[in-house]
């Protein structure tokens, strides 16, 4: 191969590289054009959206023990529930998938509302859900002695109920994702794998 060819296939690359379609990548309004390395514990209520400054600051002095290294790593952590890359699920981040398919406003558990996920991923989402409820956007469900109710899962564990809270549906309509907002269903007894309820 001669010069002249070689430069003609590193220009036909360029090219391919060029018509190649680029990654789409979806970030949450919460952490859009925000520098999480300049983000400390005495300015994160001026540079957080108030949502996420508020759930963090249970971790800031004195209340927790938080420092600078700490908030950082955390708001990486849930950065990464908020964000999808080229996502198999409409390019939606694990936090929007579970707020869509808890707008129907049903209590559920993670197994009923994702049955076909594998066993790392149901924890992943259960990690998520624990995100969503320091939002307020979920609670977990309790009896009137304010103790948890939890059904059998078709693992033989016992799996705690997600209720869903109007704020799911708020953050789904300020995300502009209203379009994807089930109708809210009357609550009714959910059937499959799970059975009665149980309580702590």
């Amino acid at each position: 191969m001669d010069l002249d060819e070689l430069e003609i296939d590193e220009e036909l690359e360029e090219q391919i590289k060029l018509l190649r379609p680029k990654p789409t990548q979806y970030i949450s309004y919460r952490f859009n054009n925000l520098d999480i390395e300049s983000v400390t514990t005495e300015n994160y209520e001026d540079m957080l959206v108030d949502s996420l400054a508020e759930q963090v600051s249970m971790f800031i002095p004195p209340s927790g023990s938080f420092e600078d290294p700490d908030l950082r790593r955390y708001l990486e952590l849930i950065k990464g529930y908020e964000t999808s890359v080229n996502d198999l699920i409409l390019g939606l981040s694990l936090a929007d998938q579970i707020r869509i398919t808890f707008s129907d406003m049903i209590p559920a558990t993670i197994c009923e509302k994702f049955p076909d996920i594998d066993l790392i991923t149901k924890r992943r989402y259960r990690c998520v859900a624990e995100y969503l409820i320091r939002q307020g956007e979920l609670e977990k469900v309790k009896d009137e002695r304010g103790k948890l109710v939890k059904k059998v899962g078709n693992m033989g564990k016992l799996v705690v109920i997600y209720q869903p809270l109007i704020k799911i549906r708020q953050t789904l309509q300020k995300a502009g994702l209203s379009e994807f907002i089930k109708n809210e269903q009357p609550t009714q007894e959910t059937s499959g794998t799970a059975c009665s309820g149980t309580t702590d």
